[in-house]
This record gives C-alpha cells, sequence and structure tokens, in this order.
C-alpha cells in the first residue's frame, strides 16, 4: 500500500546555521554542533507539510526544500535489519 508524505531536503552547501527550522520544525530538523541543520526525519507525515512549507519559507538562505511523494510501504519482513551474523558467506 503506498501512502502520501512530505519530503524534506537541506542543502548543506546553502545553510548557514540560522536554525531556524529547528526551532519550527523538531520533529524533522536538528542541529550539530556548530549550528548546521541536519534531517532526523526526511520524511514526514502529510498532516506537517503546512509546518515544513513554513520552516522552508524561514530559511534566509533557501537550503531547504518541500515536497510531496508517494512511497510505498515496505513488508513486514524487510523492514527490520538482520545481523550480520545471519548472513551466510556467498559459496563458490
Amino acid at each position: 500500500m503506498s501512502q502520501r508524505k512530505v519530503r524534506i531536503r537541506v542543502d548543506p552547501t546553502r545553510c548557514t546555521a540560522f536554525g531556524f527550522c529547528a526551532e519550527f520544525l523538531p520533529e524533522s530538523f536538528a542541529l550539530d554542533d556548530w549550528g548546521y541543520a541536519w534531517l532526523q526525519a526526511r520524511e514526514l507525515p502529510l498532516e506537517l507539510e503546512s509546518l515544513a512549507r513554513e520552516a522552508a519559507r524561514l530559511c534566509p538562505t533557501g537550503a531547504i526544500s518541500v515536497e510531496i511523494v508517494t512511497v510505498e510501504d515496505e513488508p513486514e519482513d524487510t523492514a527490520t535489519a538482520r545481523p550480520a551474523s545471519s548472513l551466510r558467506p556467498r559459496q563458490r
């Protein structure tokens, strides 16, 4: 089943560490030790679209872009990562 989500991107070459994004939308943005934005969540529920667009509008350098995307849900058996020890070596 597919669902629509808000996808956020940050252009690290344009970010100048104002930090408005992390204040306005902490569900998605965090700041590193120097104050530059990084994404905690790249895709958000559609209900947060207006907040995501406002965070992008507030960015003084235009480093944030927002788009609506359709994503496919992963089947449950592939959604969890397997430990490396469970992988078998390739047979020759």
